[in-house]
């Protein structure tokens, strides 16, 4: 009898701890490889013309000793909703992961949509861009739907719908600038990676991410989107471009 008690006892210890450990880690679990389907007639009312994001690698001047690494995702996301109105847009169930450092989701900010350079923040350009002020207000985005963009966290209530939002790989290394001009006499940016030392292949790095489109008569359509980037193209291209994949069902 003690013998099936002590069973009965290990089984509900065991579940009781495959749950904590379900609990603590959900955050790191794999990416999820399914979304909500969408029904033919709310799959009919959106058309993606384009999903697809650029990578850029830039530096944040920290010292003289110090200009710090990063990688900026830039998406260009088309979506084509006709005459439907839309009431609400997010991104949501975002997740980004690299070997080479923290992938952040960059939100729009309310600076004009007219201002002629911003920074990768969308931000005025003549602020200041440093490692520190590189951060993230979460991992979803709610826009303000209106029906003539004036601000980058805008987004239109019909037609072609193109939210601004970005992506960061922050931190992947550091470059000593005035060691190198000492060295060489000139100091190329467009060498940042070769200076560095970074294994590209650590550069490797995957961003998945969902749209969610409430429509003013209560329909909702949802699409999750992954794009890969392989990081020895940064070797070899500016700027390489990035499918971003629609995950169907």
């Amino acid at each position: 009898m003690k013998k099936y008690k002590l069973l009965i006892i290990g089984i509900v210890v065991l579940l009781v701890s495959l749950l904590l450990l379900i609990i603590v880690f959900k955050d790191r679990l794999p990416f999820k490889e399914k979304s909500v389907k969408n029904t033919p007639e709310i799959e009919s009312m959106v058309n993606i013309s384009q999903s697809e994001m650029s990578a850029f690698v830039f530096a944040t001047q920290e010292s003289a000793q110090d200009h710090r690494i990063h990688v900026n995702f830039s998406p260009f996301l088309t979506i084509d909703v006709g005459e439907n109105i839309i009431s609400e847009l997010y991104i949501e169930n975002f997740k980004g992961e690299s070997e080479a450092g923290e992938v952040l989701l960059i939100h729009p900010t309310s600076l004009s949509s007219d201002t002629v350079s911003r920074t990768f923040l969308f931000t005025d350009a003549s602020d200041s861009m440093k490692s520190d002020t590189i951060s993230s207000k979460g991992d979803s985005i709610k826009y303000e739907v209106v029906s003539e963009i004036t601000k980058f966290n805008q987004v239109l209530n019909s037609s072609m719908v193109t939210p601004y939002f970005g992506f960061i790989l922050k931190d992947i290394g550091s470059v000593n600038y005035e060691e190198i001009f000492e060295r060489d006499n000139l100091f190329e940016g467009s060498k940042y990676l070769e200076y560095s030392g970074v294994d590209v292949n650590s550069l490797d790095t995957t961003i998945q991410f969902d749209i969610i489109i409430v429509f003013k008569d209560g329909k909702v359509y949802v699409k999750r989107f992954i794009g890969t980037l392989e990081g020895e193209k940064l070797e070899t291209e500016i700027s390489p471009l990035i499918t971003l994949e629609k995950v169907e069902e």
